[in-house]
């Protein structure tokens, strides 16, 4: 016995014995693990958070029901699909995952308050985004008609006759005849370029001036500036937060990417039919 037991075949055969029970043991785990479907105190409040904002009001406990059944075919079949092998090569799984991917390296890389010093620097740099545009006040009368006979003669009688009721003068016009403190790209939108270009060149008619005929993509118009807010770079106060969100998005997007570089920098990348020096 004692012979039988020092023989190296007895130890080889006893070892594969334990690693065949560990292996038993740990895949029956394994399989176990697969087969439960865990719906946790947190998978609750999110779903129930998700329903309240898609629906407006919190889910009474029959919709919990239903959303819990959902969420837990959802992952059975997700778990199916994945042992069949449905994942692998699926462009849509790929996007989704490398989206998560992407969400999860942005949320690490917060970035710290900056100082009062990088944001005047940036404001200075990125001006463009951050100028208050020109801004108009303006009364106008609308004519569907460019040649319309009447322009001239209402536009005399404007000028000459303050009591003149101008807002029944014209055409009908669908949207409004005054306009307060409108920038100079919601004038572009509304009426055109050419009216915007030809608005901002007209000169304020302190006096109450009525001038024209001004052209827009809708018709012709007379025209009286009241007010002229001139385009201009305001301070970092007042377009603090702006200016921080701007700067933080920014340098979040550029973490991610250098983390996003970081990643695929770990792979050989070979790309058939591409010279790759």
């Amino acid at each position: 016995m004692t012979k039988l037991v020092r023989e190296p075949l007895v130890h080889f055969v006893l070892l594969a014995v334990v690693i065949f029970g560990v292996y038993q043991w740990v895949t029956a785990e394994r399989q176990s693990a697969e087969r439960t479907i865990v719906v946790t105190q947190a998978d609750l409040e999110r779903l129930a958070s998700l329903y309240a904002v898609e629906a407006g009001a919190l889910p009474t406990e029959q919709d919990m029901r239903a959303i819990v059944t959902d969420q837990i075919q959802q992952e059975a079949l997700a778990r199916e699909a994945r042992q069949l092998g449905m994942a692998e090569d699926d462009t849509v799984v790929q996007r989704r995952l490398a989206q998560k991917m992407t969400f999860m390296l942005s949320d690490l890389g917060q970035v710290d308050p900056p100082s009062d010093e990088v944001l005047d620097a940036w404001l200075q740099a990125h001006a463009e985004r951050f100028e208050q545009p020109l801004r108009l006040s303006f009364d106008h009368v609308f004519f569907s008609d460019g040649d319309d006979p009447r322009i001239s003669g209402i536009l005399a009688s404007l000028n000459d006759e303050s009591e003149t009721d101008w807002r029944g003068q014209g055409d009908p016009f669908m949207l409004q005849r005054r306009y307060a403190e409108l920038p100079e790209r919601e004038i572009v939108r509304l009426f055109g370029g050419q009216f915007a270009a030809e608005l901002a060149a007209l000169s304020d008619a302190d006096d109450g001036t009525w001038q024209g005929p001004v052209r827009s993509a809708l018709g012709t118009h007379l025209v009286r500036v009241n007010q002229r807010s001139a385009a201009r770079m305001p301070e970092l106060a007042e377009v603090r937060s702006a200016v921080v969100q701007d700067w933080t998005e920014t340098e979040q997007r550029r973490r991610t990417a250098e983390e996003i570089n970081a990643i695929v920098e770990k792979y050989d990348i070979v790309i058939e039919g591409v010279d790759g020096n």
